[in-house]
């Protein structure tokens, strides 16, 4: 069997089309559920929802997730193989090098954004404005009402967490897997450890849920509670690794190939279930209870492996899931699925005329929710999000993508010449 190559190598041009349309639908998913709440479709507290609509909104939540299980296994993947099948671990500075220009670019240019156009008549102080640009805003406690267009934004610091400590992870896990005889040993050696991240995660869950933490708490968006997913993504690299020493098929691989749609039912059935929300309010957005997030929790989790196995699963021959993912408007909105995310938020505030470029300070988007319509709202955030981040990528995020794809080049092509002109010690 040859070695599953999940993401083509070559360049930022070479990409996976069903990986990026995946992206597309969960990226339009999170979308239409914060347009909902904007509008207020869906439920808050004091303002409930109506019918089954919210409920169904609502229930996308879901969707958000499976963004940490790719992370998990298109970063994890290439230290698994040094582990398991012996190729060379990824250097450390070029590793670096590539997801900081890959995550930063992208992001600053949002948050300059959002602190001139809508958070300028708030700032009181240099660390008002730093905190953002720093990826410490949801890491120290800031303004009480948060940063106006930056609320979905708490993924970049717990992702950039994430980048930073893969490496001291994977140099871990390695030390204990290298002391098996043979690339099944390792591979269940490297299991290990990932089962005690979902458990943690489930128990930051209920940590960050109980009463006396209050409604959601900074410590909610910590990239601790979503170490359930990263760990789902890290197992699936290692079972792709394992698949490539051993030249054989797992036996997850080959249920997940002979019905891979079976998964995609088992994923819309945990939907809704989700809709549903067991212990808790149908169709309102309100801050879980320990029970409620727990039951949450353990949904996403299911969700997340049955959604995106069949799409990283080599062998695995569908037409629906190709007709469905990879066609050219959803692979393109999976491109430029990052500067949707970031931008979308800044597009609802500028809609609702709620900021600093409107003369006052901006509220709370609990306060100014249901101040337009939702098909309304949908249409101008998805028509000037897909404008903004399309010119963002093509400005901004490629240009970010080719430099560093050069500067890794530079570092690896001066390594040898570094070894070769260093003085050699007489033994």
């Amino acid at each position: 069997m040859t070695s599953p190559e999940i993401i083509k190598r070559g360049g930022p041009g070479k990409r996976a089309p069903r990986l990026d349309g995946l992206r597309g639908y969960l990226a339009l998913g999170v979308i239409v559920v914060h347009v909902a709440f904007a509008a207020g479709v869906i439920g808050f507290y004091d303002k409930p929802s109506v019918g089954i609509w919210p409920v169904l909104i609502q229930g996308l939540n879901v969707l958000l997730p499976p963004f940490f299980v790719m992370s998990g296994l298109l970063l994890y993947r290439p230290f698994a193989r040094a582990t398991i099948v012996g190729t060379p671990r990824p250097e450390l500075k070029g590793y670096l090098i590539k997801r900081m220009l890959r995550i930063l670019p992208a992001y600053w240019l949002v948050a300059v954004a959002a602190l001139l156009l809508l958070n300028l008549k708030s700032v009181d102080g240099l660390w008002y404005v730093l905190s953002p640009l720093l990826l410490m805003h949801y890491y120290v406690p800031g303004p009480e009402a948060g940063y106006a267009g930056l609320e979905p934004t708490w993924t970049v610091p717990a992702e950039v967490t994430f980048y930073l400590a893969l490496p001291i992870l994977a140099w871990i896990f390695d030390r204990y897997a290298r002391k098996a005889a043979d690339p099944g040993a390792k591979a269940r050696r490297l299991l290990v450890p990932l089962g005690v991240f979902v458990l943690v995660g489930l128990a930051w869950t209920a940590y960050t849920h109980l009463e006396s933490m209050g409604p959601f708490p900074y410590e909610y968006f910590w990239v601790i509670g979503f170490t359930g997913f990263l760990a789902i993504g890290m197992g699936l690299a290692i079972l792709s690794a394992y698949a490539e020493a051993k030249d054989t098929t797992p036996a997850f691989y080959r249920l997940v190939a002979r019905r891979p749609l079976l998964f995609w039912l088992g994923a819309a059935v945990v939907y809704v279930i989700n809709c549903i929300r067991p212990f808790g309010k149908p169709g309102m957005a309100d801050y879980a209870t320990v029970p409620e997030a727990m039951a949450e929790m353990v949904l996403f989790l299911i969700f997340a492996l049955l959604i995106i196995a069949p799409v990283v699963v080599p062998g695995v021959h569908s037409k629906v899931i190709d007709a469905v993912l990879t066609n050219r408007p959803m692979r393109f909105f999976g491109r430029i699925s990052y500067g949707v995310y970031l931008w979308h938020f800044i597009l609802q505030y500028l809609w609702l005329q709620n900021g600093s470029v409107f003369g006052a300070p901006p509220v709370p988007m609990p306060m100014v929710m249901g101040k337009s319509g939702f098909w309304e709202l949908l249409a101008v955030v998805l028509v000037g999000t897909v404008a903004v981040a399309t010119v963002s990528y093509y400005l901004v995020e490629l240009p970010a993508m080719r430099l560093r794809e050069r500067l890794v080049a530079r570092r690896a092509e001066a390594e040898p010449r570094r070894a070769a002109e260093s003085p050699r010690v007489p033994v």
